[in-house]
């Protein structure tokens, strides 16, 4: 049975990301699922070629981090918020340290693990330290010159 059009859409993302040649794609098409084109793929071709890709260095970006609504659990606007303030806060998209800081203050190793009402409490905190931190950026700016007339 072929792929819906959607696995065929991600192949040729991935084709594009790496910026293969159409003879190069066809090679890899047929050395990974013996196919000619992946209009001809089934689901077990689609994965081989998929981790022919991923070994050439493709990267998916839907599938980084998806947050799915989970009963009891933090929320997907929840979770961008924390990660937002984080940035804020630290001037950084740093994971490691977000999710060393979650460890020692709600003993969770990563944001998705954090239940709904944590998280609030989460975004409370973070609010506050991202404020400190803008503070303390403007503090260490020079005091505007008035221009004397």
């Amino acid at each position: 049975m072929p792929i819906p059009k959607q696995r065929t859409a991600v192949i040729h993302v991935a084709k594009s990301q790496l910026q293969m040649a159409d003879a190069d794609y066809r090679a890899l098409l047929l050395r990974a699922a013996g196919v000619r084109s992946s209009s001809d793929l089934d689901e077990l071709g689609f994965e081989a070629v998929m981790a022919e890709f991923e070994r050439l260095g493709f990267r998916n970006v839907n599938s980084r981090m998806q947050i799915a609504r989970r009963e009891g659990m933090a929320t997907p606007a929840q979770v961008g918020k924390i990660l937002s303030l984080w940035k804020a806060y630290s001037g950084a998209d740093d994971d490691l340290r977000l999710g060393q800081w979650l460890e020692r203050h709600f003993h969770v190793s990563h944001v998705r693990f954090l239940e709904g009402r944590r998280a609030g409490k989460a975004v409370a905190v973070l609010e506050k330290m991202a404020a400190w931190a803008r503070s303390k950026r403007d503090d260490k700016k020079p005091p505007e010159s008035k221009a004397v007339t």
